[in-house]
């Protein structure tokens, strides 16, 4: 990071060794999500940075769409209702689309849910999931915008 981007708001998903830390980002560029995770061997820490239109893009995303892109284990796919909401959440726009991401809490453990709050999509994210995702470069979720209206087209 450099010395002109600031963390605006900060939170973990999940809990001990599992624990990913979702970050808000203000940078000159504008605004980005960040999302890190350590290695598995605990020695350094991966991570990747989402903008406004790429967080939506990854809402319109189906489930198992999302776990075999990121080739996590599919054990992952029973996430659970939402049992309650965290409070904490923040919101990341640009010109092109605002999403709301929140950390929630379901009978299956803690999970970040992804929102478009114009398109109306939504899609929750496991640790183990968030994980994978900070093992990938920004193109992955580039490519989930060849559908740039969402999954219906609309």
């Amino acid at each position: 990071m450099n010395a002109r981007t600031t963390i605006a708001s900060e939170f973990d998903v999940g809990d001990g060794p599992e624990a990913v830390t979702v970050r808000k980002l203000l940078t000159p560029r504008g605004q980005l999500v960040e999302i890190e995770s350590d290695s598995e061997t605990g020695e350094t820490a991966t991570q990747i940075r989402i903008d406004a239109l790429g967080l939506e893009s990854l809402s319109w995303q189906t489930e198992p769409n999302i776990v075999d892109r990121l080739d996590c284990d599919s054990s992952v796919r029973d996430k659970g209702e939402i049992a309650s909401d965290s409070g904490e959440s923040f919101e990341i726009s640009n010109e092109y689309a605002d999403v709301e991401v929140s950390k929630i809490r379901t009978p299956a453990g803690e999970q970040l849910l992804v929102r478009s709050l114009v398109k109306k999509t939504a899609l929750q994210l496991t640790p183990e999931m968030l994980s994978a995702l900070s093992l990938h470069e920004t193109k992955l979720v580039s490519e989930f915008l060849e559908t740039p209206h969402g999954p219906h087209d609309h």
